[in-house]
């Protein structure tokens, strides 16, 4: 059966700005006479073009395990981020990256396929978008763990290296040719449901979100291990209560900042 794939395509976005012009190239080009307008065009088009190979690379490496009918791209472009509204220091320990941000418009202005909004991150429009079908009839493709919080087919495009810049099989600590993907893996309902709440009680340091001192993947997954979905609640409350008398309401806002709305 074919799927629709819904694309994370931010993160795409960073790997594919990231380093595509060193400094001391800038520094040759301004020597030679360049214009900054110039440079910046060059910077741009790089971008562009690793961003089409690698996400062509991607649609490959799907389209060999599961027939695909449709790509979705979704962008994070919020001006009004409903979260910052919420927790002003919601990503707060993020720095703008200028290149990110005009790649990023140029994309949503010609990509085809291309979703974005004002006031949801494309997670947010990913988890919607996957609403609309059946579980079977999508594929999600990010390397973003926030995402785990849907049930279905994900595809983790890091897990996709398996050669090197020449083309070539990597190499394994064995000495053999790693040709097995990896990238594939299906979240049930369960595990989707379990992400919610161990998310809950670490936080997310990436967005800013403090979850209960002293809880990490590893206790939090103790704490939750065999409990039903009211166990689980049971065991959030308690430990949001030891830490704070204002507990319910750290637990709303989170859960906002966290959860897909």
């Amino acid at each position: 059966m074919s799927k629709v794939i819904l694309f994370d395509a931010d993160s795409l976005i960073y790997q594919a700005i990231y380093k595509v012009v060193t400094f001391g190239e800038i520094r040759a080009l301004l020597q030679k006479g360049e214009s900054r307008y110039a440079i910046e065009l060059e910077i741009l088009q790089r971008g562009y073009d690793r961003f089409e190979k690698m996400y062509f690379d991607v649609h490959n490496e799907i389209e060999e395990t599961v027939p695909v009918s449709e790509t979705k791209y979704f962008f994070t472009d919020c001006k009004k981020n409903f979260r910052k509204e919420i927790d002003p220091n919601y990503k707060a320990n993020r720095k703008r990256n200028k290149w990110v941000s005009q790649l990023r418009k140029y994309l949503i202005d010609y990509l085809p396929n291309s979703f974005a909004s004002d006031e949801f991150e494309a997670d947010d429009l990913i988890y919607y978008n996957s609403q609309l079908y059946e579980v079977e009839d999508y594929i999600i493709c990010s390397i973003d763990k926030d995402l785990k919080q849907i049930e279905g087919l994900h595809f983790d495009y890091y897990q996709m290296k398996l050669k090197d810049e020449s083309g070539q099989y990597i190499i394994d600590e064995f000495g053999k040719e790693v040709k097995k993907r990896k990238g594939f893996i299906q979240i049930s309902k369960e595990q989707a449901e379990n992400l919610v709440f161990e998310m809950m009680l670490t936080g997310d340091v990436s967005d800013n979100i403090k979850g209960i001192y002293g809880i990490g993947k590893v206790k939090a997954t103790k704490l939750l291990l065999n409990r039903s979905k009211w166990g689980k609640f049971r065991v959030l409350c308690e430990e949001y209560r030891k830490e704070s008398d204002e507990w319910k309401t750290r637990i709303k806002i989170n859960a906002q900042l966290l959860m897909f709305n």
